[in-house]
């Protein structure tokens, strides 16, 4: 029976599985815009969500060479695949598991199309700048759906995943492109901004690393760019400054609540945090 061959599976197998059946049942969800009604003390206020563990990623499918991916139904958009499941190199390292699919990178492919910017049937025709990129799925998700300019950014070490992936899933990719950048440091030409929209997923898991972050923040942002983050809560004492520093950088910063993610990522302290009005200074 079905049971009896699921047991049979080997764990990668299950993995990829459970995944399809994610992916089918997240784009059979209607699209509707994505509420922002929480601030950083409202957030804060709650208790934390006690499931979901810590890592924030499906450490069997992390362990894979390659991941699937969804990106949901794309609008058809002249130039553009539509390509709705990525194949994603991995590479979980010694130093650590940046190199892997983050269920907060999945989460907000997911959000997309319920975005502001993307509400005209899924697409966006603005310049994203993507920071701390990974195995490449935001970025590529923000041109699938429109994206004028997209330039995905990490650490110098840790772009060739990106290419490799971009090239992988759709060649040679008119303003898609994969950049250096640590947080922080001097803003290199290519990515002078401002950008309309920022987006980063899962990255305010090293504490040491936020001031830099917040720099850069400011850096690629003016009055009208839009900032994504797709947080993960861990540790209130680390993350709760670092809100309250982004909310003197921008006049509103906003947050889903849990249940805006989608029911396999609910109670593991998921949410999307909006940041508008970069103050000037």
């Amino acid at each position: 029976g079905y049971l009896d061959q699921m047991a049979a599976l080997a764990d990668d197998k299950k993995a990829q599985l459970r995944e399809w059946f994610a992916s089918a049942r997240r784009r059979s969800l209607p699209v509707v815009p994505v509420p922002f009604g929480l601030t950083a003390a409202d957030l804060f206020a709650r208790p934390a969500s006690k499931s979901g563990g810590a890592l924030g990623v499906d450490f069997t499918a992390a362990r894979e060479p390659f991941v699937l991916a969804d990106v949901g139904v794309l609008p058809e958009i002249h130039g553009r695949p539509r390509k709705q499941t990525l194949r994603l190199a991995q590479q979980m390292t010694e130093g650590g598991i940046a190199g892997v699919l983050w269920n907060a990178g999945r989460a907000l492919t997911f959000m997309l199309p319920r975005l502001p910017e993307w509400r005209e049937e899924g697409r966006f025709a603005g310049k994203v700048l993507e920071l701390g990129t990974g195995t490449g799925l935001v970025g590529t998700a923000c041109w699938l759906r429109g994206a004028r300019e997209v330039a995905m950014t990490d650490l110098p070490a840790a772009i060739e995943l990106a290419r490799a992936n971009v090239a992988a899933n759709v060649g040679a990719a008119a303003g898609l492109r994969v950049e250096p950048l640590a947080w922080g440091a001097p803003l290199p030409a290519a990515l002078a901004g401002p950008w309309d929209v920022v987006v980063a997923a899962d990255c305010l898991y090293d504490v040491a690393a936020l001031p830099a972050l917040l720099r850069t923040l400011g850096e690629v942002s003016d009055a009208r760019t839009v900032v994504y983050l797709a947080y993960k809560r861990r540790v209130d004492a680390r993350e709760a400054p670092f809100f309250a520093d982004l909310e003197n950088l921008f006049d509103r910063v906003a947050f889903t609540a849990p249940e805006a993610v989608p029911a396999e990522w609910r109670g593991t302290g998921l949410h999307l945090c909006r940041a508008t009005g970069r103050r000037q200074t």
